[in-house]
């Protein structure tokens, strides 16, 4: 026989609390896994991480030291060709608004006159704008950016970027992406020049603080509250007068924390948004001016 096989795959199930989600997905690509597939089930979220055979231990050990044993199966081996098709296949255009559509280059879509686009290719970092908070987030821009666009916008915490292009691709005229990932930095990049933004989004790896006094019309954060909270008074310092603050990621039970914060910045909460998920869980987003 000649040839050789390819090297096989292998699958960990997790089951995790919606909160927790998004960290074991992080630590898993961090850990060496190579696909990543997220169901809601009920109160709970099941993630199928997909890794090389010989990366799959250390997958589930990063999902164990965040979960526990209990929550994580041992790793299952399937083959190669299946797994990138299947988590493929749970990814479609999100049809944002009449004048947004966000999708995976793999998912084509007829865009309505006047509509536009964001291609987003799915890997390492978080947002393809599936997820209930990125979907608020992409919504509250929508509505944000009117009319008359608005000059800058700050994304904290870009991920793969998708909230900045959207911004940019609805009239925005330059945005600043950053996250504390490096690799979350660069596929910001790659997504910008994917879609012929490369020349209007800078993107850089780093702390908030290394923006030093630069303030923007638009900032926008999809974060948990407990990466909001600590930096919650920065953005709000960020933001020209009259500008608009939108902060995703928060659960409907946190809604109260939220506009408590918001008020004690000397901001006001103009816009709220709910939406829940398959699983039941209940999302919320705001939008504030200060």
């Amino acid at each position: 026989m000649s040839g050789s096989r390819s090297e096989p795959f292998a699958c960990v199930r997790a089951r995790a609390v919606p909160e927790l989600a998004e960290r074991v997905a992080a630590e898993a690509w961090a850990a060496g896994a190579s696909g990543l597939e997220e169901r809601d089930e009920g109160t709970g979220v099941s993630l199928l991480l997909y890794a090389p055979a010989a990366r799959a231990p250390a997958v589930r050990a990063a999902a164990v030291a965040l979960l526990g044993e209990a929550a994580v199966s041992a790793a299952e081996e399937v083959p190669e060709a299946d797994w990138p098709e299947r988590w493929k296949q749970g990814l479609r255009p999100i049809v944002v608004s009449p004048r947004l559509v966000v999708r995976p280059p793999f998912a084509r879509c007829v865009l309505a006159p006047g509509q536009r686009e964001v291609v987003i290719e799915p890997r390492q970092a978080f947002g393809t704008g599936a997820h209930a908070s990125t979907a608020l987030a992409l919504e509250a821009l929508d509505a944000a950016v009117g009319p008359r666009a608005a000059e800058t916008l700050l994304d904290v915490g870009c991920g793969s970027g998708v909230l900045a292009l959207a911004a940019l691709r609805l009239g925005v005229r330059r945005a600043l992406a950053f996250d504390v990932d490096s690799a979350a930095a660069r596929e910001a990049l790659d997504n910008a020049r994917r879609n012929g933004l490369g020349d209007r989004l800078a993107v850089f790896a780093g702390p908030l603080e290394a923006l030093g006094a630069r303030a923007f019309e638009l900032v926008v954060a999809n974060l948990l509250r407990s990466e909001l909270a600590p930096l919650l008074p920065e953005l709000a310092a960020r933001l020209r007068p009259g500008g608009l603050l939108v902060v995703s990621g928060l659960l409907a039970a946190e809604q109260g924390w939220a506009e408590r914060a918001i008020a004690a910045l000397g901001a006001r909460v103009v816009r709220t948004a709910l939406r829940r998920d398959e699983g039941g869980d209940e999302w919320l987003a705001l939008t504030a001016s200060r």
